[in-house]
């Protein structure tokens, strides 16, 4: 596994965990923070070297780790798909992609071995940092990836991720599980965006979950910890909390 050496970090900056940059549009850093690079230290997950080596010749600013997140530390196999944005650590569920134009997109083309690791073990390596803020795309892992920041759960801000109400994928968990999950870390469910119901030819299978600690929680926040907040609450476009 090929990661970088981290810059010390300024802890007044707000540490985003980027897991699936690959999958941004042009990759890396997503479009609605871009206006506050300065702001932010992103830390990149893309377990595909070649991709992995864009990412750092083209954002010297970002932590680049090479390697695919989970709640295992070992090798997996990772199933290519159709469409590049498609692939998982998971198999699709054909049958029930059956009825849906998104099928072929998701047509398997093979698998090759990656290196996987859990999020706290490389913070315990001194590999990356706490997470403030993590986005997650991962098709249909988002569980097991969170199950891998085990305790470092407690002190993050916020949390976005792609996640599913149906199975897409071989028995991954679903939105419910992964608000049961995150309630035992303290995070309330903020906002759901459907704007990939067109993926499913207009069936509500897939969205975007944004999750954050609750306002009396918030309230209990230092000075930098409330900014890196109002960052968050910004850039998430989530309801102000009356605090």
């Amino acid at each position: 596994m090929n990661q970088d050496i981290p810059r010390p970090a300024d802890p007044a900056l707000l540490r985003l965990i980027d897991v699936g940059a690959g999958l941004v549009p042009g990759g890396g850093v997503q479009e609605k923070w871009q206006p506050h690079q300065e702001s932010i230290i992103p830390v990149l997950f893309e377990p595909n070297p070649v991709e992995a080596a864009d990412l750092r010749a083209r954002l010297a600013h970002a932590i680049v780790v090479e390697a695919a997140l989970s709640n295992v530390v070992g090798r997996r196999n990772l199933v290519i798909t159709a469409n590049p944005t498609c692939i998982s650590l998971r198999s699709p569920n054909q049958e029930f992609l059956s009825s849906y134009e998104v099928r072929p997109h998701l047509r398997v083309k093979g698998t090759y071995e990656v290196d996987c690791t859990r999020y706290d073990v490389l913070h315990q390596q001194g590999v990356v940092p706490v997470p403030d803020a993590i986005k997650l795309d991962v098709q249909g892992c988002e569980y097991e990836v969170l199950l891998g920041f085990g305790a470092l759960l407690q002190d993050c801000l916020g949390i976005e991720l792609e996640t599913q109400f149906y199975p897409v994928y071989r028995e991954q968990r679903l939105l419910g599980d992964i608000i049961t999950l995150l309630g035992e870390y303290g995070f309330v469910l903020r906002k759901l965006d459907q704007n990939k119901m067109g993926h499913f030819d207009g069936d509500l299978v897939e969205v975007d979950a944004y999750f954050t600690k609750p306002r009396s929680v918030v309230r209990s926040y230092d000075a930098v910890q409330r900014r890196k907040f109002d960052l968050l609450t910004e850039v998430w476009q989530l309801a102000h909390y009356q605090l």
